[in-house]
Parts: C-alpha cells; sequence; structure tokens
C-alpha cells in the first residue's frame, strides 16, 4: 500500500512539473480562440516572452518610436520582456511568415492588410475580451482609427497614430488676392466645397503677362483617400457590404461625387496630380495640364498628411513663403479621408495575454505619449491628446503664435467626419483592386475625351458585382 502512495504521489509531482515546464516555456496564457473570447472570470496578468515585428524601420526615428513605445510598455508591464525586431524588410517577407507561422506575436500591418488578413486569412487574433481586462477606452480613441482595425464587428488591428487628409496653402497668394483667409472661414462653417471652388477659380492666373502664373490647388483625384470623401460627400454609398456589391452609378449621389472631380479640372483650376500612378492630363487648348508650375510658388492649396508636413513646411520657408494648412473644405455631406497604420496580434501566439497588452498599449494616453511624442512622430489617435503641444512640432503652434503659428488644429478638426481612407478597408481585396484600377484614370480618361465618368463608373460597377458574386455565391 505504501508502494502504492509513493508512486501516486511521484507520478503527480512529475505531471506537476511537466505543466510548470509548460507554462514556462509556451506563456501563462489559456486557448484563445480566433474571436478572441476568454474563459470566463479569467484575468490576463501579462508575462513572459513576445516578439515584435516592425518591418519598415527605414530611419532612426522610426526605430526610436517603437523602441519608447516598447520602454514604457515594459515600465508598466516588467514580467513582460518585448524582443523588437526593427529589421527593415520587404512586405512579401511578412506575408510569408504569416503563411507559415513564423511571424512574431505582435507585427505591424498597413490599413490595407487588416480586413484581408482578419478576414479572408484567419491571421489575426481578436482583441476584444482584452479590452475590458485591460482598461482600455476605447470611447476615447478617434472613432475612425477604431473602427479602421475592425473587421465585422471585431477589433483586430491596433494603429498607432491618426492621420487624416488637411490642405497646406500659400498665404501670401491668398493675401494679394485680398481674399480672407481659409482658417477665419472654417471658423465661420463657411468653408465649403462650393466655396473651395470659387477660391479656386480666383486663385487661377493663367495670362501670359502675368507676374506670377497660378492655380488654385492640386489634388490626388486619383488616390483613395481623395476620393472616397468624393463618393460618400453628396450622400452616396458606394459598397454595400450586407448584399455584396458596389454602387458607382446605380447610386446617383456617388455618381455626382465622381462628377464633382471631374467638374474641378475642367475648370482650369485644378492640377490632377497622378500621384501613385494614376492617368494624366493632356495639355489642350481648352485644358490646362500646368506641367510646369510649382508646387509652393504657383499652387494655392495642396492635399497633405502629417507625415509630409514638416518637409513641406520647410520647403515654403526656404522660398521665403508664407504658408499655412487647414481643413479639408465641407462637402453637403462632411466627409474627410482618414488612414493609420498599426500593429496587430498573430492569431498563433504563444503568449496572447502579453502580446494583447503590448497592442492595446497604444490605445492608451502613455502608450501615445510614448509612440508619437519624439520627432518623427505623429498625431496622436485618443482624444485627450488633441489639444497636447508634444506632438505639435516642428513650427510654432498657432494658438501660441497667431501671426506666424501653424494651424495644428487642422489636423484633429471634425473627427466625426472622417471615413475610411482606403478601399482596401471595406471591402474584399479583389473588388478593391477592380475599383482601385478604374478610379485611378476616371478622371483624366473623361478629361481626355477617352471615355466619360458614367461609362467608365458603369464598367466598374459590373466588373466588381461579377467578381464579388463569383467569389461567395460560386456563380
Amino acid at each position: 500500500m505504501k508502494t502504492n502512495v509513493k508512486s501516486l504521489v511521484k507520478v503527480i509531482v512529475a505531471l506537476s512539473i511537466a505543466v510548470i515546464m509548460t507554462l514556462a516555456l509556451f506563456g501563462c496564457t489559456p486557448y484563445v480562440a480566433n474571436d478572441g473570447t476568454l474563459p470566463e472570470g479569467y484575468n490576463p496578468e501579462p508575462s513572459g516572452k513576445v516578439k515584435l515585428q516592425y518591418y519598415i524601420a527605414s530611419t532612426e526615428s522610426d526605430k526610436r518610436s517603437v523602441n519608447d513605445w516598447v520602454a514604457a510598455f515594459q515600465r508598466k508591464y516588467p514580467d513582460v520582456t518585448v524582443n523588437a525586431d526593427l529589421s527593415n524588410v520587404g512586405k512579401d517577407v511578412i506575408a510569408a511568415q504569416i503563411a507559415s507561422k513564423t511571424v512574431g506575436d505582435v507585427f505591424f500591418l498597413w490599413e490595407t492588410d487588416v480586413y484581408n488578413y482578419a478576414s479572408v486569412h484567419s491571421a489575426l487574433m481578436a482583441l476584444d475580451s482584452y479590452i475590458e481586462a485591460y482598461e482600455i477606452d476605447l470611447a476615447n480613441v478617434f472613432s475612425a482609427i477604431k473602427d479602421m482595425g475592425t473587421v465585422e464587428g471585431k477589433l483586430y488591428m491596433v494603429m498607432r497614430d491618426y492621420n487624416h487628409i488637411v490642405l497646406r496653402y500659400n498665404r501670401d497668394l491668398i493675401k494679394a488676392a485680398q481674399l480672407k483667409d481659409p482658417i477665419e472661414l472654417e471658423a465661420e462653417n463657411e468653408w465649403t466645397w462650393d466655396t473651395f471652388k470659387d477660391y479656386c477659380v480666383q486663385l487661377t492666373t493663367q495670362e501670359e503677362d502675368a507676374d506670377v502664373k497660378t492655380v488654385g490647388c492640386s489634388l490626388r483625384l486619383g488616390y483613395a483617400p481623395i476620393y472616397i470623401p468624393f463618393l460618400e460627400g453628396w450622400g452616396g454609398s458606394w459598397y454595400d457590404k450586407e448584399n455584396k456589391k458596389v454602387n458607382f452609378v446605380s447610386d446617383e449621389n456617388v455618381l455626382e461625387g465622381v462628377k464633382a472631380m471631374e467638374e474641378l479640372v475642367r475648370m482650369n483650376c485644378c492640377v490632377y496630380n497622378a500621384a501613385g500612378g494614376a492617368g494624366a492630363i493632356k495639355e489642350t487648348a481648352d485644358q490646362k495640364a500646368f506641367s510646369g508650375y510649382n508646387t509652393e510658388s504657383n499652387v494655392v492649396f495642396n492635399d497633405t498628411e502629417f507625415p509630409s508636413f514638416a518637409s513641406a513646411g520647410r520647403t515654403y520657408e526656404e522660398k521665403g513663403i508664407d504658408w499655412d494648412i487647414v481643413s479639408m473644405p465641407r462637402f453637403p455631406t462632411h466627409k474627410v479621408g482618414t488612414g493609420a497604420t498599426g500593429f496587430a496580434v498573430f492569431n498563433g501566439t504563444r503568449n496572447a495575454d502579453a502580446a494583447a497588452a503590448l497592442c492595446l498599449s497604444l490605445y492608451t494616453e502613455e502608450g501615445q505619449r510614448a509612440y508619437n511624442g519624439q520627432e518623427g512622430g505623429s498625431v496622436p489617435n485618443v482624444r485627450t491628446l488633441a489639444d497636447a503641444s508634444f506632438w505639435r512640432v516642428p513650427f510654432a503652434d498657432k494658438e501660441d503664435d497667431p501671426e506666424t503659428g501653424k494651424n495644428y488644429y487642422a489636423f484633429v478638426s471634425f473627427p466625426e467626419a472622417d471615413t475610411y481612407g482606403q478601399v482596401e478597408c471595406v471591402v474584399p481585396p479583389e473588388i478593391a483592386t477592380i475599383v482601385k484600377n478604374y478610379m485611378s484614370d476616371v478622371i483624366p480618361r473623361a478629361v481626355n475625351g477617352e471615355r466619360s465618368v458614367q461609362d467608365t463608373l458603369a464598367k466598374l460597377e459590373a466588373e466588381a458585382n461579377e467578381k464579388w458574386d463569383s467569389l461567395y455565391n460560386g456563380n
């Protein structure tokens, strides 16, 4: 009998040791379903090791942002060790690692990837069950940023910043035309699409004997963060996920928004910026292409985002030009293109508690101060830091210096008007490819007399809907 008891004790001890070793090896996290659910009553306590992969660390400021974030996280969770891999490798390398299940516990993603990896490939772990456990206040996160990482109602990706389109402008040319400053118009709720068009016409001078030739604006009309607000800005809905179709001509309001882009270009007061490989406008007797115009000296308004704000501003100042930034003008239905990149948790992670905690820390004030609190940082994604001074660099803030300071408010203005800035955020990748291909040259084709806006959008709608039907209905 004693021998049996001793044997039983040995077995129990052996099993206990095996369990302890397994937990030490794989972390203390229970099984986490792909939908992010945790066992009832489970209280995560992050510990152990996680690997973070940030594959676009091309500059020292990029690396500093990640390292500062990791350092702040480890101060809060001293039992977690983060191995930050900042190798500057291609996107295809990460895709291969995801496919082979060798990617890090937490890895960087573009906003254009989240729908594909979460819904199509099931490669991301939903974070919903961890939000309350880690006391994350999602109401404090700008809603468009939160929604950008959400697929089918679940949060899969945490964005690292907040970035929506604004306009930078040559104030000297505004003053020379004796026009009211756009920032003043915005404060009076008069900075509308019609006002903007009128300004662009008045600010365009093409006469041969003009002291300085100018054009009202330059817009990247073939770039999704610019054209998506037009698709929605007249009250239209260009995609319907429930019925799995797009509406570019069947919704007259979507068509009207694209025609508004065409009208602006045909008015000869807008440079069609062919960024991103979009089609180009051919210069004819009726249409100006403005090929020789300087971005700062000859163009009054240019669309821009915070990441390019500093370098563009320095260029103005090197040329002695007074400049500032202002929000995008209001369409009849106020919409502003918004984007952000961020991080997600691999659904094959062996340390879900720590990986989720690291990701979600970017939705806290301390995470945002760490990530965006140095040169090379960006606009914080939490509302409570909208007025903070640490990100309002490198120029003086207009609040402190009304004469020469810059209107940083534009970068956090009207968040309720934000809309997804990328096609891939809301439709399957195969449909997104079709939409982007057609939208990249819909305006040049129309203005160049090759194919009308309506005909191009009709072809887009037919091809995209046929593809969507074949993908999900097998037809």
